[in-house]
């Protein structure tokens, strides 16, 4: 081996144990997150203190300026609007209006139309508009919505729902015709204060499309009378009032966007040798939310929002890099150029890392970027990777990276995110993303820096230093990979709809002109399959005008996968007609990240082997007596959910196992019995699970087995939904008659179980949203154990048809709330409950059906070809041919599903102790 490519070999391997970084990584925090800095929003002075401070520690790392003599790249970002001098509204005091943030300029003048909270909610069967023609009158309406702080409401009670979102209630008036949109707050919610809302800048997402104020409560009374009463009213029967008053107004609304030149902050470390021409950019942003607003998770809040984790962490946690860097590098002849890049505008649309990506002559000679974004909140050990699939090599990078530091890795998706790497992706340079995960302090003043995992952040400097000595060295040239699949976001769902695979253009999103210019489509997407094309304009979807990202946000919210829409871009100052047919995000396999890196201690290695058992390797034993059963994963396939009787119970209850540490956990109360736990998807951050508790505090009394082996459906069993711990529980069935096996939709925003609710055992599917249930089955007999499909677009379940006498029998157990699993085939079907076939037809009892991770397999137990309770491990394929056994132990083999990557398959089994009544919890590393 060469002595200096050793040299570079060792620096990377010590990279980890020689530095102490965490003394400056808290002074670094606490000056950025200090209230001096204002929380370093765009506008504020705070943030030039910060941008001081950061010129001054690249100064004293040794970072050469990156911008010529500066370290500083000025550019212009748009920070929302001022009022010009030509507002007015007829009749109406200046002080009692003002215009809205997101309003755009202009005359308007119609009839008054008074329609409500202004929500079309039709899938909870609530709509303002109806009846209501809005062609070319003045929309009056009320912020919020109806039956807030009310547990029992239709909408949601305890949060906002989507169809408060003020821009979206102006998106349904304009599109029906409305020249101008008019908001009130109802007294129920001013509260007697009868003020107007400071003109609050909006950021740069484009203008709404038409003019938008706000009065006085006491002035949209004058107009439509007793708004007190009318919210009693409609919160009492949810029946909408709207009407058509004979009141004509006019008016203009007068804003001016309004700009501020912001700075990126960046230093270089030169390459040397024949890798100096070529720049690996480690970057961070360092702006935040300065004193709250829109994207505060606390809008009403006035106040510091410190950004500790989000993003001082990372701005400390790249400075640490770069001084190890400095040192890790100097002897290395032949090395790659580093820029150290810390950007603004971030918060609002990636403006600084979109300028740097156009306007600096490195970026043709970049072979990677690195962004850090939210790395001070590490939770049991470990680090999300995303951008991993940007490509190919990165495997490598991240594999050696984590065999040196003391973390856990996942990795997943493409380089598209809500963070600055999306800049340098579009310009196809491959990424990767840090990340340690979402938390309830984010987008708030609680964001603070004696609340950040600092022991953590030593971590991800250890990783990242780790990956960027491979990169700088020249042991790694990442090739951009165009890959199709998204990473999953913990914590950064808003909300569901259909999928179309667009990439907005985020140095666009200051332009005051319509429509949401496009960076890129992903490869295989309904976009792609629909040949719309990077550098397109989106401008209207399926009849909806797009005037901006909110207004394709919601367009997306109000369709379902399978719609078919057409979609107007213009290219090349053309426009032309597409139709995209929309799906659910994500392809065959469920949308988690891979855990290839993952090191499971959990429990003990079984040794004792079984022939045939060829598909199962490293098989560990995770639960030791009791019985045990119904394990599934969270998203990032690093925990379990699983139902237990421990010994000395009288019942099962549902506990959580961490899958590295081993470490479990009780999560439901304690009380009656429950079932079939699952985690909430795409975030991991609820479960779900089947409780008898609302019954009675104890445990059922067991089924009579005189007359042969029979399942009870407990009538009190009724779904709850509740944090991971367990805490903040809350029923989301409540019908007479059992309700449990509910499994979410890998995807979010749907679920699937098991209810008596029509006097049979049949399977529903509930809107995660709206709580609205559709019924799916409606076969005699029993329906369930029901999983979807990676892309929820198929569902596969167990069931028993019986006829004639059989269905008699089935018909009087069921009266006693008894089931008789003897014979049970497997069915498949389209999600929304059509196409309903048949896959097994053996006459055996089948079931705990799973699809495999190519989509075109089920994992299932059966006791075919075998008697009574021997039941094993088999697979199949979707046409119910290509049957395998996979398990061949004596004993049982059941509730088997694949871990989200489908490399670990978690079973039950009772291998341990097949003569005894002992079932156990079983993890196996899946070998095709």
């Amino acid at each position: 081996m060469n002595v200096r490519r050793l040299a570079v070999v060792a620096s990377i391997l010590l990279c980890t144990s020689v530095f102490a970084d965490e003394p400056q990584l808290r002074k670094d925090v606490a000056f950025l997150a200090a209230p001096a800095t204002d929380g370093r929003g765009i506008s504020t002075n705070g943030i030039h203190k910060a941008a001081e401070y950061i010129e001054g520690r690249l100064k004293s790392i040794g970072l050469q300026p990156a911008f010529g003599t500066s370290y500083r790249q000025l550019f212009p970002i748009k920070t929302g609007v001022a009022l010009g001098n030509g507002n007015k509204l007829e009749g109406v005091a200046d002080g009692d209006w003002t215009p809205l943030g997101f309003s755009s300029p202009g005359a308007f003048a119609g009839p008054i139309a008074f329609v409500g909270y202004g929500i079309d909610a039709t899938p909870i069967g609530y709509n303002d508009f109806d009846g209501i023609d809005l062609k070319g009158k003045v929309a009056v309406m009320l912020r919020y919505e109806p039956q807030e702080k009310d547990d029992a409401s239709k909408f949601d009670g305890r949060k906002p729902s989507r169809w408060s979102a003020m821009r979206y209630k102006v998106l349904q008036a304009r599109e029906r015709g409305a020249v101008a949109v008019i908001f009130t707050t109802g007294p129920l919610q001013d509260e007697g204060k009868d003020k107007v809302p400071p003109l609050v800048n909006d950021g740069p997402e484009s203008p709404a499309g038409i003019p938008v104020l706000q009065v006085k409560t006491s002035v949209a009374e004058k107009w439509v009378g007793d708004l007190t009463a009318w919210q009693k009213s409609v919160d009492a029967d949810l029946k909408p009032r709207s009407k058509v008053l004979e009141t004509r107004i006019s008016g203009v609304a007068d804003v001016k966007p309004q700009f501020v030149d912001a700075e990126n902050i960046a230093g270089i470390l030169p390459g040397r040798g024949a890798l100096a021409n070529e720049v690996v950019v480690l970057g961070a942003h360092y702006d935040h939310l300065g004193y709250g607003g829109q994207g505060s998770m606390k809008p009403n809040e006035h106040a510091i929002h410190p950004g500790a984790d989000d993003n001082a962490s990372g701005d400390a946690a790249i400075m640490a890099i770069a001084e190890r860097l400095k040192t890790q590098l100097a002897d290395v002849n032949n090395r790659r150029t580093i820029v150290v890049a810390l950007f603004s505008g971030e918060e609002v649309g990636l403006a600084g890392s979109s300028w740097f990506v156009g306007h600096s002559p490195l970026i043709p000679r970049v072979v990677a970027m690195i962004n850090l974004d939210m790395v001070g909140q590490m939770r049991d050990n470990r680090l999300i990777v995303f951008g991993s699939d940007s490509a190919p090599q990165w495997k490598e990078v991240v594999d050696a990276a984590t065999s040196f530091s003391k973390i856990n890795v996942t990795s997943s998706g493409d380089g598209y995110g809500p963070s600055d790497q999306t800049s340098f992706y579009a310009k196809q340079i491959p990424v990767l993303h840090f990340f340690t995960g979402a938390h309830d302090r984010y987008h708030t003043p609680e964001d603070v820096a004696e609340s950040l995992n600092y022991a953590g952040i030593e971590h991800v400097v250890d990783f990242g230093t780790s990956v960027m000595m491979h990169l700088a060295s020249g042991r790694v040239t990442p090739q951009y990979a165009r890959a199709a699949s998204a990473p999953a976001m913990e914590g950064d769902s808003r909300g569901y709809g259909a999928y179309l695979g667009t990439v907005p253009d985020y140095s666009a999103m200051s332009e005051t002109t319509g429509g949401v210019l496009l960076a890129d489509v992903r490869p295989g997407s309904p976009a792609d399959k629909a040949g719309i094309r990077g550098k397109d304009r989106i401008v209207s979807i399926g009849g909806t005008r797009i005037e901006n990202l909110y207004d394709m946000s919601y367009a997306l919210q109000d369709h379902k996968p399978g719609d078919t829409v057409d979609i107007i871009v213009i290219r090349n100052g053309e426009k032309k007609s597409l139709r995209a047919t929309l799906t659910t995000r994500g392809g065959a396999a469920a949308p988690a990240p891979k855990v290839s890196s993952l090191v499971i201690k959990a429990g003990k290695p079984y040794e004792k082997t079984f022939d045939g058992e060829k598909h199962l390797k490293d098989i560990r034993q995770l639960t030791f007596g009791g019985e045990n059963a119904e394990a599934y994963f969270s998203p990032d396939g690093t925990k379990i959910i699983y139902q237990a009787t421990v010994p000395g119970a009288g019942c099962d209850q549902e506990y959580t196992m961490d899958l590295v540490t081993g470490e479990t956990k009780l999560v439901s109360s304690g009380k009656g019995r429950t079932t079939c736990g699952y985690f909430k998807y795409p975030q991991g951050d609820r479960i779900v699970y089947a409780t008898t508790e609302g019954g009675a505090p104890e445990c059922p009394a067991k089924p009579d087995m005189s007359h042969g082996y029979v399942w009870p459906v407990y009538p009190s069993f009724d779904i709850v939904e509740a944090n991971v711990d367990g805490s903040n529980a809350k029923k989301i069935t409540a019908t007479a008659g059992y309700d449990a096996e509910m499994t979410w939709c890998h995807q979010g925003g749907k679920m699937i179980f098991t209810s008596m609710r029509d006097g049979d055992l049949d399977l529903y599917e509930m809107d995660a949203a709206s709580g609205k249930v559709k019924r799916l089955t409606n076969t005699p007999g029993y329906d369930g154990g029901a999983f979807y499909n990676g892309d929820c677009t198929q569902i596969v379940w167990r069931a028993n048809h019986p006829a004639g006498p059989a269905l008699d029998e089935d018909r009087a157990l069921l009266a006693k709330d008894l089931v008789k699993p003897l014979h049970m085939e497997l069915f498949l079907m389209n999600a929304d409950g059509t196409n309903q076939r048949q896959i097994t037809s053996n006459g055996a009892a089948n079931f705990c059906p799973y699809f495999m991770n190519d989509g075109k397999r089920i994992i299932f137990a059966s006791n075919v070809n075998a008697k009574g309770f021997d039941f094993d491990l088999w697979t199949v394929g979707k046409d119910g041919q290509g049957l395998e056994r996979i398990t061949t132990a004596p004993g049982f083999d059941g509730f088997c599903v694949f871990s989200p990557d489908g490399q670990y398959l978690i079973w039950a089994s009772s291998r341990a102790q097949p003569e005894g009544h002992e079932m156990n919890l079983f993890i196996a590393k899946w070998v095709e």
